[in-house]
């Protein structure tokens, strides 16, 4: 049984096959691919496990969150587009990569099991 990366890693080559007949430049979809492939192999095996101390899974998920925000910071550099010049986007970016370590540390801590039953318990499901 063929897993997910797997599938996605054939239809990319698929994909570069298909552009190479038709004569299309293929350098930025074989890195979009490549970064994207990498990049769901790595996130799906590495996310710690629930029953994990709290610590381990923060700097976890905080590293991969790291990773994720310099993807994010790399690849619209990387399809060399001309709207990237403009401060609005460059501001989203920043924002989006900057907002990312912060939101896997939230994620955490509300994984938590004590603050889970807490949230749980304050909202009334006894």
């Amino acid at each position: 049984m063929p897993r997910l990366q797997d599938i996605l890693f054939g239809l990319l080559g698929l994909l570069i096959a298909v552009l190479l007949a038709f004569h299309f430049d293929v350098i930025v979809p074989a890195l979009l691919g490549a970064f994207m492939c990498g990049s769901i192999y790595v996130f799906a095996g590495m996310i710690p496990r629930r029953e994990d101390a709290f610590w381990q899974r923060a700097l976890t998920t905080g590293f991969l969150s790291i990773v994720l925000s310099s993807l994010v910071l790399i690849l619209p550099a990387t399809t060399g587009s001309p709207a990237l010049l403009q401060h609005d986007v460059k501001t989203a970016v920043l924002a989006i990569a900057g907002l990312l370590p912060l939101m896997a540390l939230c994620f955490e801590v509300l994984r938590t099991p004590r603050v889970t039953r807490g949230i749980l318990w304050y909202l009334g499901y006894r």
